[in-house]
């Protein structure tokens, strides 16, 4: 199959541009881990990660703060790489895990299983929530693609689907006991209050493997990018790879929200901030758009537990309250493209 060559300079900025990126992700994650109720210098998260002498804080790092971090991490990468999928695969500069109802349809069934089947073992929560996200994923995509929707249109669809399940969501909590729906009621809202290694380990095998496939698979969509009919010639079965593209976008949104709950608008705004950095090249902007969400997820983690300790506000809701001005400066910005 044909490749598609990058210009030196461009692969050399972008280079420099993923080791920036790299340098700030690591730069706020030590903060991230310094701050909340208990202050903890540098030096002594450093003494120990590594365990070196000197002052260490052992429990509050390595059982609370440092799970958390590396699930911010996970969980940014995951959400970011599978909003710039979706916006690629489907040319709609709007789309994303949580506008196409993704996000809400994982949450859905996510929950679902830990109310109405509460022996069922939290490791089984990224599957019921990769089932609502295919079930939201493939109604919106059909119902696009029968009825020939405009790209505007089909974020609607995907914003009415999206609160179909939020009502469904909102109905097992009213529906459980206040003692069930507390702990469910702070995940939705997006926060990584709580989070453990457990959750970790559910969750990093499956991410890490879905963002690998993701980088992988990047030079597909710059094909895509060209036209169907370009990529067919070059040996491209388009829909097959359009369909696979979007089960690991959807796989990727659906596991992140079973373990961080719903990040609306981080699945947005990564992809257009790393395509305004290094251009609409999938092969440099996937890996800088992850890096982008991982810095985004960390930062609102880090800052809502950095306002007003102890109180945590959730991480949700902070990039919620970004996204949505950063969604219609989208729409501003871009409405000659989501009208054709």
């Amino acid at each position: 199959m044909t490749d598609i060559a990058l210009p030196r300079s461009a692969t050399s900025r972008a280079i420099t541009l993923i080791v920036v990126l790299v340098a700030l992700v690591v730069a706020a994650a030590l903060w991230g881990i310094s701050v909340g109720a208990v202050a903890i210098p540098v030096d002594v998260i450093v003494n120990t990660l590594f365990n070196l002498d000197g002052e260490q804080q052992t429990y509050i790092i390595m059982k609370s703060r440092l799970p958390r971090m590396v699930l911010a991490l996970l969980a940014g990468g995951a959400l970011a790489l599978s909003g710039a999928i979706i916006q690629a695969v489907i040319r709609n500069p709007l789309a994303s895990p949580n506008i196409i109802g993704i996000n809400s349809g994982a949450a859905l069934f996510a929950l679902g299983m830990v109310l109405v089947f509460p022996a069922i073992p939290v490791a089984w929560m990224p599957l019921a929530a990769c089932i609502g996200g295919l079930f939201a994923a493939s109604f919106v995509m059909l119902v696009a693609h029968y009825r020939s929707l405009s790209a505007v249109h089909l974020a609607l669809i995907g914003v009415a689907v999206g609160f179909v399940f939020e009502a469904g969501v909102d109905y097992l909590l009213i529906t459980s006991s206040d003692s069930e729906s507390s702990a469910p009621m702070i995940w939705l809202t997006g926060s990584l209050w709580g989070r453990t290694w457990g959750h970790v380990a559910i969750s990093w095998i499956p991410l890490l493997g879905l963002s690998a496939l993701a980088l992988l698979l990047s030079y597909r969509l710059d094909l895509i990018a060209l036209g169907e009919g370009t990529a067919t010639g070059l040996g491209l079965n388009v829909p097959r790879q359009r369909l696979l593209l979007l089960f690991v976008a959807t796989m990727l949104a659906s596991v992140a929200v079973a373990v961080v709950g719903v990040m609306g608008f981080i699945g947005l705004m990564a992809p257009h901030i790393a395509r305004r950095l290094v251009g609409g090249s999938h092969r440099l902007m996937l890996p800088v758009s992850a890096l982008v969400g991982m810095l985004l997820v960390v930062l609102a983690d880090s800052i809502g537990r950095a306002i007003a300790p102890p109180i945590e506000i959730s991480a949700g809701i902070l990039a919620a309250l970004i996204g949505a001005p950063f969604f219609i400066y989208i729409m501003l910005t871009t409405a000659s493209e989501i009208e054709s």
